[in-house]
């Protein structure tokens, strides 16, 4: 395991790139050294031939509080230091949205809040402990939505449930969140040994079919049902032409 910035770990085990974030004393807020950190431990993931799922997680009692309000007020420019902060989260949701093939996976414990949120938001596949709390958390403090949140929240929960709690940044516990589709899966027990489980299997998957189905998923947000359908179309024409999926359709139908 490697430290980027002292406030970001990053290892490589079994095709999956496990991305942690490491300020538990501050309940991984996100400061500008992290920001930095993860940016570059994302990047590296999604660049690194050798990866097949990147895998988020937060070290300690929290996933991540959200941005570190204490830094930005104490900052002599807290509008530049905020905007600075934003940018670099912004980066890191646009390298993992594009990751291609590579399922992102969460690992979540506490509090999931504000970008911590976000992140979650935008992953693939989210395990959550049942102790797990998600709450928007913006409008407490007077901020508005980043992070991709107010755009990202509405595709996940529906439209007027997202404006209700983007406005209020009520709690929402673990069950909630899975009953209105937050979490995929919930756990009593540590959410990284269920997450380390879900990573693997999905490395294990067919590469290029996962790849391709992430894709369309992710494309179907921005554009009409006609381009959409020809797209699949074109996808799984081209998929079933390929060594790979011949041989697993081989094996399939030889059972």
């Amino acid at each position: 395991m490697s430290a980027i910035d002292q406030t970001v770990s990053y290892s490589v085990t079994g095709h999956v790139a496990e991305i942690t974030l490491q300020r538990p004393d501050a309940a991984n807020a996100f400061n500008l050294p992290m920001a930095r950190g993860f940016l570059a431990a994302v990047t590296r993931a999604v660049t690194d031939d050798d990866v097949r799922v990147i895998l988020l997680a937060g070290a300690g009692a929290r996933f991540c509080a959200g941005g570190d309000l204490a830094s930005m007020i104490d900052a002599p420019d807290p509008q530049a230091a905020l905007a600075e902060l934003a940018d670099l989260a912004h980066q890191s949701v646009r390298v993992l949205d594009a990751a291609g093939g590579k399922p992102v996976v969460a690992a979540v414990q506490g509090a999931a809040a504000g970008i911590g949120m976000s992140f979650v938001l935008g992953a693939d596949v989210v395990v959550a402990a049942r102790s797990a709390r998600f709450v928007t958390a913006y409008t407490s403090v007077g901020l508005t939505p980043d992070g991709g949140m107010s755009w990202l929240l509405p595709r996940v929960v529906g439209q007027r449930r997202a404006a209700e709690l983007l406005l209020t940044a009520r709690p929402v516990s673990a069950e909630e969140a899975e009953r209105i589709g937050i979490v995929s899966h919930l756990t009593d027990d540590d959410p990284l040994v269920e997450a380390r489980t879900q990573a693997a299997a999905l490395a294990a998957r067919p590469a290029e079919a996962l790849a391709q189905a992430r894709r369309l998923v992710r494309s179907a947000w921005s554009r009409d049902l006609s381009a959409h359908l020809d797209d699949e179309a074109a996808t799984i024409s081209r998929m079933v032409g390929t060594e790979p999926t011949q041989a697993l359709i081989t094996t399939f139908l030889r059972r």
